[in-house]
């Protein structure tokens, strides 16, 4: 887990959970919440609440500036190495992102 000095005063000085947003009742115990993913500290939070917390099935993976490359060939192996029915979105140049899809 990558835990610094500032994340060590984050963590002592916390007096709530950071996943459940209830404070920490004496006699609680209070972890060190991190991602497994890339290992930073994401906060204090409760026992249960740290055992509970479930990461995303999914992460972003951004392509930048491949309009003079064969990004067909890159997408289209990412899209055979997929599991959930190629649900691949990508976003065009020329249309701003909808958040609500």
């Amino acid at each position: 887990m990558i835990f610094n000095k500032d994340d060590k005063r984050n963590f002592e000085e916390a007096a709530v959970c950071h996943i459940c947003n209830r404070p920490f009742e004496a006699g609680e115990e209070k972890v060190r919440d991190h991602c497994h993913l890339i290992g930073k500290f994401r906060g204090a939070a409760h026992n249960r609440c740290n055992l509970n917390y479930k990461d995303p099935k999914f992460f972003p993976v951004i392509f930048h500036n491949l309009s003079g490359y064969d990004s067909h060939l890159f997408i289209k192996q990412i899209g055979n190495n997929n599991n959930n029915n190629n649900n691949i979105r990508l976003i065009s140049q020329d249309k701003p992102l909808d958040h609500n899809r």
